[in-house]
Formats: structure tokens, sequence, C-alpha cells
């Protein structure tokens, strides 16, 4: 008989066999992190977009007033003058009555001289508009001159929106 040798492997009971391995907490925080960023970028990026196309809808109604208006214009007929002439005309366009960044729409007929102004007001302070000055301006250059003192497209009363529409400015 021989003696063991040394170099014989070790029984298989003394063996330490390890199951699966979880995560870390260093790993689990740094995929928490980044779950975070992800859905607040996603938020922003989809919380600009809905701005964006509110504007578009903003900039679409304020066009299609005005082309309604200088339509009826060229006709041959007057100016509206009154709130309910203007609503008569732009019921059958089927005309939104609210404006999609808030506020409410307006017209102010022309004076002698001066073109007519379709307005966008909130008198209300708990009912804003919800436009920036610097959407403002990037609606101003879709619609007009990217210039609010000046064209068709600017601020006034209350740096409120303002659509030019008759005789040129």
């Amino acid at each position: 008989m021989h003696p063991p040798s040394r170099e014989s492997p070790a029984p298989e009971r003394l063996r330490i066999k390890r199951g699966p391995r979880g995560f870390t907490l260093v790993e689990l925080l740094l995929g928490l992190l980044v779950a975070v960023l992800a859905v607040t970028l996603l938020g922003t990026g989809l919380a600009r977009l809905k701005q964006r196309a509110r504007c578009g809808q903003l900039e679409a109604g304020l066009r299609s007033f005005a082309a309604a208006l200088e339509e009826h214009h060229e006709k041959g007929r007057r100016w509206p003058m009154t709130a309910e002439e203007t609503g008569a005309l732009l019921r059958d366009l089927g005309w939104a009555k609210n404006s999609p960044v808030g506020g409410s729409y307006g017209w102010i007929p022309p004076a002698p001289g001066q073109p007519g102004r379709i307005t966008l007001t909130a008198f209300h302070p708990a009912f804003p508009l919800a436009i920036t000055r610097t959407e403002l301006r990037e609606l101003d250059g879709r619609i007009d001159d990217g210039d609010l003192a000046t064209g068709r497209f600017r601020t006034g009363f209350n740096g409120w929106p303002v659509y030019l529409v008759g005789e040129k400015p």
C-alpha cells in the first residue's frame, strides 16, 4: 500500500460552493441613479415637446383667425365691430374659444389708419398665459420677423401677444 499523496484533491465535502452572487450596494445605487436621470431627461423632453405643440396650435389659431377676418373684409364687408359679430364669423370655422396657452382671445377692430388686433389676454392672476418670453420670440420668428416690438406679431399691453390684422404695420 502506498501512503496517500499530498497532491490528491480535497474531498468534495470540503469545497465551498458559492451560489449566484447578488448586486452590491454600490451597483444598486448606481443603477438607481441612472434610472432617475433617464426619467428626468425624458420628462423634461416630453414637457418641451408638449409646449412646442401648444405654440404650434397658437400659431395656427392666430393665422386662421386673421385669415378669416381678412377674407371677410376682402369680400367687401366691414370689419366685425363687436364680440358677437366676430364670434358669428368664427363659429363656422369651428374656432376654439380657448387658447392652447391659456388666456382668452379678443378682437379690437381697426381704427382709421391702424390695423385691427387679435389679442391674447389673461386678466386673472390664477390663469396666466402658459408661454414664456423666449417662446414668444421663437413664435414670432416663425410667424413674423423675430422681433416682438415690430411686425404683425408683437407684444402689447402687459406683454401679452398681439397679432395685427388689416393694414400692414
